[in-house]
């Protein structure tokens, strides 16, 4: 078993015959019904209408912020209402100050790793991108998805906030929200721990992912950072591999993983939920994913998902971090790389 799997890599694993259908083994589907709601356990399925992997837990990628922060610029640190681009980087200008008097600034708005590694866009583009499209992923029908108005918004306004220096274009190592250098940042819940071990007084709120000005309706989605459980086809046990996996996500040890790794297990209306809902009022920044989390993508099930992310983690590179590309251009070149990887995958 591995409870560790990237949905992304499920087709890899499909393709190599490695796992096996977690819908062959008797009642299996039945007991994770009861669990998980039916479309997350259907946006699972494989494209040969199996299902491989057992939906486990989801971790959105959410926006924490510095409250204090927020009050010294005269920013609602209780509600922040940055819920638009305009909104956001209107913020973001007034959080991005020189407290040294050295003319450069000490405390950044928000900063974005620059890195090129493809991973790294799960932290800025993508769940952008989900959230302006309302829930589209990257790819459609077997071709690139993304080189749209949406696409284009998203990249120009990581071009504007690297361009007017809301975040820095350098990469450091260290928890600069922990620091207080920066007073955003963008992750998922599994962050909070560390911040309260590292800045245990520093007040910290959350908020969704902004969308574009013209964007209408009250739906955000966002990347959810999904892993998920999966039993390999090679495996002279099935029947008690299910046993254990059914025993991992019970109700039980769901509540038990939630509270001691702050992570959100695929779980019906865990919000609501007699047994936490006391530890959520207690913890309401932590509440604020659980509630988000049914509202998630993953990213798409191919076997090429690396190279595509690559593809597009250049041209985002190029054109929002270093400014060195047209916007509307890298989107073209990006589309076009990752169309070509895919039709040479067929």
């Amino acid at each position: 078993m591995c409870s560790n799997i990237n949905p992304g890599a499920i087709g890899q694993f499909v393709e190599a015959g490695g796992l096996l259908p977690i819908d062959s083994i008797d009642g299996a589907m039945e007991e994770i019904l009861k669990r998980t709601p039916k479309e997350t356990v259907e946006a699972f399925k494989s494209k040969d209408g199996h299902l491989y992997q057992v939906p486990w837990k989801g971790n959105p990628i959410m926006i924490l912020y510095n409250k204090q922060h927020f009050r010294e610029v005269g920013l609602n640190p209780d509600q922040p209402g940055l819920d638009t681009y305009s909104k956001f980087l209107a913020a973001a200008r007034k959080l991005t100050r020189d407290t040294n008097g050295d003319g450069k600034p000490d405390i950044w708005a928000i900063a974005p790793n620059v890195e090129q590694t493809w991973w790294q866009r799960f932290f800025d583009f993508y769940p952008w991108y989900v959230a302006a499209t309302e829930g589209k992923t990257l790819l459609k029908g077997g071709k690139a998805d993304f080189n749209n108005p949406k696409g284009l918004q998203v990249m120009q306004f990581f071009r504007t906030l690297f361009r007017q220096k809301i975040a820095p274009q350098s990469t450091f190592k260290e928890n600069l929200f922990a620091q207080g250098k920066v007073s955003m940042v963008i992750t998922g819940p599994w962050a909070l721990a560390d911040i309260k071990k590292q800045a245990p007084k520093m007040e910290v709120g959350v908020m969704s992912i902004p969308v574009p000005d013209n964007m209408t309706g009250k739906l955000r989605i966002t990347y959810g950072d999904p892993k998920n459980i999966a039993i390999f086809r090679s495996t002279r046990y099935p029947k008690e591999a299910w046993e254990f996996t059914k025993f991992l996500i019970s109700k039980q040890n769901d509540v038990k993983f939630l509270k001691m790794t702050q992570q959100i297990p695929f779980r019906k209306d865990l919000a609501e939920d007699s047994s936490v809902q006391q530890y959520l009022d207690q913890n309401p920044v932590l509440g604020a994913f659980v509630r988000q989390a049914p509202y998630t993508r993953a990213i798409d099930d191919s076997d090429k998902i690396t190279d595509v992310f690559d593809a597009l983690s250049l041209e985002y590179q190029q054109a929002a971090v270093m400014g060195k590309k047209d916007p509307r251009k890298a989107l073209s070149d990006a589309e076009k790389k990752v169309n070509q990887i895919l039709q040479r995958s067929r």
